[in-house]
């Protein structure tokens, strides 16, 4: 997001009307201290059930991410996406 607007808005003149962050339940809980994914093994429980307190603790990264949006002045719109 930041060479996006530190040289190609800058170098093209572009300026964008909003953010748009996409965050997914699992990368939430991933991030909020879940168990590692192993490509082509079975989801650990964590991903697949109900886990409030790891979407929570997850939270605090895609915090992070919206207040560096937000340094460049444009609105900011968060979208979660579920899989189930």
């Amino acid at each position: 997001m930041e060479k996006f607007f530190n040289i190609k808005c800058r170098a093209s003149g572009l300026r964008p009307s909003v953010v748009v962050l996409v965050a997914t339940v699992r990368a939430l809980k991933m991030h909020g201290g879940g168990p590692n994914v192993s490509a082509g093994a079975p989801l650990p429980k964590e991903y697949t059930e109900e886990s409030l307190q790891l979407v929570a603790s997850g939270c605090s990264n895609l915090k992070k991410q919206i207040q560096i949006a937000q340094l460049f002045g444009v609105p900011v719109v968060v979208a979660l996406n579920v899989f189930k």
